[in-house]
């Protein structure tokens, strides 16, 4: 039986004949694949680039200055405590009588006012009263006040206190006391703004100096501080002192300098005598001025006889 192959139409021969013409032109299809050194060295240069990325930033932020601290919110401050009030009673006593009374025995120009605290208040007020020639005019509630401070049993502790407040005010508004410049005021090497006389004529410490007055080794300690001290230099309220320094007046200043200086002297070191030659001295000095009172006593009776004898004849 003869089998019929029916041929294949022109274009469908020709497209076949192109395709496998086409498909044996063309290359085969390869894959590319790295060396591993290659490979290795692009892992070194990433690691490489990574790194200098990383100091770069790292160097930036070390040069950036670090930041400011934000202080705490602080809690409002207290409020300054308010000074103690001063104690007015104290401060008169301190200036107007420490110069002449202690609250001791002990005695100044005036008597120690350890017993006038057990007298009754009124005689003790009249007593106070009697003080107007040297302190001025006391009111009658100023009288009771000063009659009760010297009755309190607690008046040294109140009369340490305010003087120590007393005399931070002095030291605030002067020079730091001198010990030094207070022994040249005192000797006379130094002389006193005004002109006064120096200490030294009239008084001594340790021996040394002036024996019209006292010798004033411990009178720091008899005055009860610095300053009562000061307030009785300043003032110089004493019988023989007062006609003198009121037209020779002693500053503030001064005065602090010349209670430094006495605060420094020991009153327990023994008191040079006196040269002999000294004494001789105070002793003719005391039989010139008997001697004058007498002659003058004597030329006043002279005179007084002759005035009765002339009066007779007339």
């Amino acid at each position: 039986m003869a089998m019929h192959i029916d041929p294949l139409p022109a274009s469908r021969s020709a497209q076949a004949s192109v395709t496998t013409s086409s498909e044996a032109g063309r290359c085969p299809k390869r894959t590319l694949e790295w060396h591993p050194l290659q490979t290795r060295l692009r892992v070194l240069l990433s690691l490489a680039v990574f790194g200098r990325v990383l100091l770069t930033t790292l160097s930036a932020a070390a040069a950036q200055p670090p930041p400011t601290p934000t202080a705490p919110a602080s809690a409002p401050a207290a409020p300054a405590e308010a000074p103690a009030a001063a104690d007015l009673v104290a401060a008169r006593f301190l200036t107007s009588c420490t110069g002449c009374h202690t609250l001791t025995e002990a005695k100044l120009n005036g008597p120690g006012l350890a017993t006038a605290a057990s007298w009754p208040v009124d005689q003790l007020q009249t007593a106070i009263k009697r003080m107007e020639k040297n302190v001025g005019p006391l009111k009658d509630e100023e009288l009771a006040a000063l009659a009760e401070f010297i009755k309190d049993g607690k008046a040294p502790q109140r009369l340490a206190a305010e003087q120590a407040k007393m005399q931070a005010r002095f030291l605030a508004k002067m020079a730091p006391p001198d010990p030094a410049q207070g022994a040249g005021l005192f000797a006379g090497s130094v002389g006193l703004l005004h002109g006064g006389l120096a200490c030294a004529a009239c008084h001594s410490v340790s021996g040394t100096g002036g024996n019209l007055g006292p010798d004033l080794t411990g009178v720091f300690g008899k005055m009860g501080g610095a300053t009562p001290l000061i307030s009785a230099i300043e003032k110089a309220n004493f019988k023989i002192m007062a006609p003198h320094y009121q037209r020779h007046p002693i500053t503030t200043q001064e005065a602090i300098h010349l209670t430094a200086y006495l605060s420094t002297l020991d009153p327990k070191a023994p008191v040079a005598a006196p040269p002999r030659f000294a004494l001789a001295g105070a002793g003719l000095a005391g039989l010139l001025l008997a001697g004058m009172t007498l002659y003058l006593r004597g030329q006043r009776l002279a005179r007084g006889r002759d005035n009765k004898l002339t009066r007779r004849r007339n």
